[in-house]
């Protein structure tokens, strides 16, 4: 199931004032970053992550962390990425 452009556009607004819940560290995704990061949407289906300094990796993260959180990339402005989780057993 995919966003319509009305929903991106509310999540976005959310997103832009939220506070970031997770920050990547130096070792990138770990076992313990992916379990926190799930427990952080499991409870509201949404998560805003701080990713690492360059741009291509940022790229390559984000790409990562919606495959194996299963989740969707809402936003990415600078080095801030938000996800939402569409799937219904979060």
């Amino acid at each position: 199931m995919k966003l319509s452009g009305k929903e991106r556009g509310a999540l976005k607004s959310i997103f832009k004032i939220r506070p970031i819940d997770l920050k990547m560290g130096r070792k990138g995704i770990t076992a313990n970053f992916i379990k926190e990061a799930k427990l952080i949407i499991s409870k509201d289906k949404m998560i805003k992550i701080a990713l690492g300094k360059d741009k291509k990796e940022r790229f390559l993260e984000s790409k990562e962390l919606e495959r194996v959180l299963e989740v969707e990339l809402i936003s990415c402005v600078g080095k801030n990425a938000s996800f939402y989780s569409l799937s219904e057993n979060c």
